[in-house]
């Protein structure tokens, strides 16, 4: 019995121990795959489990204008979000949110039956609607702040800026362009969890400066902008154009001043306009410039020694037969006429006789030694390099056609670059619209410089050329662009617009272009307004386009303090004292005044020109503000009257009536 016991107990603690040992072998084998062979993936479940990322969305950069206006930022606007899981009474609750969103019912009673513990009900509320909202006091609704993109000055450079959606994300212009430069890098705050799940530790805390976006300045003029937006709009709705661009830029360095588009759109609701009000016309569009173009050619042709500004071409009194085709002058009939004459009248019939003595070739080395065929590379979005046909494809009378505008369609982009090239002295200069790059901190991180890409023409060409397009204002085509105080050279151009169906012209749209710059021999601005198909007051550049010129450089001198050469008065004083006004050139005024000036004694400006008021008061020319153009008519400092140290002196200009 004692065996039997005995040998009960061995088995019994051997059955014990081999369950023993094979438990714990099972158990040796579980923790070396918990150890070693599932460890990356219960590791990944614990971070899960403790850790949370918080991701937050960087401030978006500013966009500001040369002397840093506010043109693009961000704030933050109130959005609804919901917990579907945390509400209760959920269609009592969809009623109310529906009648306070503006949502259908039947949409918020799907979202709030969603199994999800975030979604978004509505992303931009109003301050108001979100108070409401709140009051209801509701668990599961909460109002969340983001950042949302705001235009402060609405349609104000629309085209250029261009807008960002609602995941801050560009879509279109230096919004688009630029967005990885303005939206900076998302980053997150790290928290730690414990076993109750509250917050223990911060990983990352004070990123949020870091990941913000940096911000671009502009080359752009905020009031030359005002004054081109202005004035193109208006010029725009007289003449009925479908559309119309206005480019403004410093000929010495390729600076875009201005860049205007009508018609306007608002980016702050651009989902509101059709897709074509958003296009910025002047960089993507091509179009024929018409007689514009012949500038350019001419210049060539001279440059090539094939002609010079005394050669005599025949008008053939406005209808030229070639190849089969017939060349028109509109509305005038020449007869012979020197060089000067065909760039201050613009006939047709004789560019087309010096395109063709220039050659299909060398014409279309014209084309792109002035940068036609080629993209500007100004820094916008949509630029296109324009169109024309390979000279190989040119048909006999191409070298004709191109003369004068037609067969090469061109941007409004590439045309005020090779308009400021005539300006500046012959260097075609990069455009550009990048003034600098700047981060949160304030550094710059890029700033642009004037570049020359290559000079097209020698001086004597650039000067005969200024001369031509001086003459156009003077007494040609470009009457309209006039001014009193100033010389400005331009030229008009009216081009056809082809059917895209048949490829034929149309016999009654055109565009309707002109071309200046200002002063005449040391210009400080160019400028360029095309009108789309005006259907009312006329289709002619001289006559729609110029005005707006006019206008812009009437004021856009007075703004960046451009003021004019002593030649420019000589015809003016003499037709002041015709008419028995009081004026600068009488001796014993000028005597007077230069007594008065030295002992600091506010002189009589009445009657003066504004070169003849600014040299009376020289010495205060820091602290003079100028307004209008002509001749004085108001001084804000009495005659006689001491004038202070740092005291702003006021002049008031008019023109004769």
């Amino acid at each position: 019995m004692n065996k039997i016991w005995k040998t009960t107990m061995k088995v019994r603690i051997l059955i014990v121990f081999s369950l023993i040992f094979i438990f714990g072998g099972l158990l040796l084998i579980k923790a070396f795959y918990l150890q070693v062979i599932d460890a990356p993936q219960l590791r990944k479940m614990a971070d899960v489990q403790f850790h949370t990322k918080i991701y937050f969305t960087p401030k978006r950069g500013n966009i500001y204008s040369a002397n840093g206006g506010l043109l693009a930022t961000s704030i933050n606007e109130d959005g609804i979000a919901i917990d579907p899981l945390m509400i209760k009474h959920k269609y009592k609750v969809s009623k109310e949110l529906s009648q306070l969103l503006n949502i259908k019912l039947e949409k918020v009673i799907s979202k709030l039956n969603l199994n999800l513990q975030f979604t978004w009900l509505k992303k931009k509320v109003s301050s108001k609607t979100a108070d409401k909202i709140e009051n209801l006091g509701i668990d599961g609704i909460s109002i969340v702040k983001q950042p949302v993109r705001y235009y402060p000055d609405g349609d104000i450079l629309a085209h250029v800026l261009g807008f960002v959606g609602i995941n801050d994300n560009g879509l279109s212009g230096i919004e688009y362009k630029y967005n990885k430069i303005l939206k900076g890098n998302e980053k997150a705050l790290q928290i730690m969890h414990d076993g109750l799940g509250q917050d223990i530790f911060i990983r990352g805390f004070g990123l949020e400066k870091e990941t913000h976006g940096d911000n671009i300045y502009l080359t752009i003029n905020k009031k030359l902008q005002y004054i081109t937006e202005h004035y193109l709009d208006k010029e725009a709705k007289a003449a009925d154009s479908r559309g119309a661009f206005a480019i403004i830029m410093n000929p010495n360095t390729g600076a875009i001043l201005a860049m205007a588009d009508y018609p306007a759109f608002n980016p702050n609701y651009y989902w509101k306009y059709k897709p074509r009000y958003w296009r910025n016309r002047a960089v993507t569009d091509d179009f024929e410039p018409g007689s514009t173009m012949k500038p350019f050619i001419i210049s060539g042709a001279m440059q090539d020694g094939v002609i010079k500004p005394t050669t005599i071409v025949n008008g053939h009194h406005g209808a030229y037969y070639i190849d089969g085709i017939t060349v028109h002058d509109v509305g005038t009939s020449f007869g012979h006429m020197n060089i000067n004459q065909l760039i201050e009248y613009s006939c047709n019939v004789c560019a087309c006789q010096v395109g063709m003595k220039l050659g299909k070739e060398r014409l279309y080395y014209w084309l792109k030694r002035w940068g036609f065929l080629s993209k500007p590379h100004a820094g916008l979005l949509g630029e296109s390099s324009g169109i024309d046909r390979p000279v190989s494809k040119w048909s006999h009378v191409g070298s004709c056609e191109e003369a004068f505008g037609q067969g090469a369609a061109i941007t409004g982009l590439q045309e005020i670059t090779a308009l400021s090239a005539i300006a500046n002295g012959g260097f075609l200069m990069k455009p550009y619209i990048i003034k600098k790059i700047v981060n949160p901190y304030g550094k710059v991180l890029f700033i642009s410089k004037p570049k020359v890409i290559r000079r097209v023409i020698n001086s004597k060409t650039d000067r005969e050329m200024k001369y031509m397009m001086r003459l156009v204002v003077k007494g040609g085509t470009g009457q309209y662009c006039k001014l009193i105080d100033y010389k400005v050279s331009g030229k008009t151009g009216t081009g056809q617009i082809a059917d895209p169906k048949t490829g034929k012209y149309y016999k009654n749209l055109y565009t309707a272009s002109f071309m200046a710059f200002v002063p005449y021999k040391h210009p400080k601005l160019a400028m360029l307004v095309v009108q789309e198909k005006p259907l009312k007051i006329s289709y002619y550049g001289g006559a729609v386009s110029a005005p707006v010129v006019r206008e812009v450089f009437k004021r856009a001198l007075n703004i960046l303090n451009i003021f004019p050469g002593n030649k420019a008065y000589k015809k003016q004083v003499h037709i002041m004292s015709l008419n028995n006004l009081p004026i600068a050139a009488n001796s014993v005024k000028n005597n007077i005044n230069k007594k008065i000036h030295k002992i600091g004694i506010m002189p009589n400006l009445h009657g003066d020109t504004i070169l003849s008021a600014i040299k009376d008061l020289v010495e205060y020319d820091k602290n003079i503000t100028i307004k209008g153009t002509g001749f004085l008519y108001y001084q804000n400092i009495k005659p006689g009257t001491k004038i202070k140290k740092n005291q702003v002196i006021l002049l008031k200009f008019k023109p004769l009536l």
